[in-house]
């Protein structure tokens, strides 16, 4: 399904200035891992307290849309590695504009563990969404 993503979706959402897609290859160029991120916002009702004090409502956040590893790479820390550029790039932006959190709609129960493991805290609301206060 992610795949299908990464084939349909990324390249149009690119040209309409909706994500950036980035996208790890190997030595063949075969696609190892890719994530994608984009400008967004959350109600305060989502967030946890201290993320939300003396914010706007909406709070402006950076979305992790996607972040996809390609089986053959799963278990040489890829995603954490994914995951850390996606942090770097959006505390570069947070430093440049307002954005108070990275957000992102984990898609299943372990997806959910490995955000968490990260430093991610689940919104009050939806605990498949979790945010990192940049």
């Amino acid at each position: 399904m992610l795949d299908q993503w990464l084939q349909r979706t990324a390249l149009k959402n690119q040209q309409n200035n909706a994500s950036k897609t980035f996208v790890v290859c190997d030595e063949n160029k075969q696609v190892m891992g890719f994530y994608c991120l984009s400008a967004g916002s959350v109600s305060r009702q989502f967030v946890a307290g201290a993320l939300r004090r003396n914010m706007p409502d909406p709070i402006p956040v950076i979305i992790l849309g996607r972040l996809s590893v390609d089986c053959s790479a799963l278990g040489k820390q890829l995603g954490v590695s994914m995951l850390k550029d996606a942090v770097l790039k959006s505390k570069t932006v947070a430093n440049q504009i307002g954005v108070k959190a990275l957000l992102v709609h984990a898609l299943n129960p372990q997806a959910k563990q490995f955000y968490l493991k990260y430093g991610f805290s689940c919104s009050p609301i939806d605990e498949m969404v979790l945010m990192l206060k940049l």
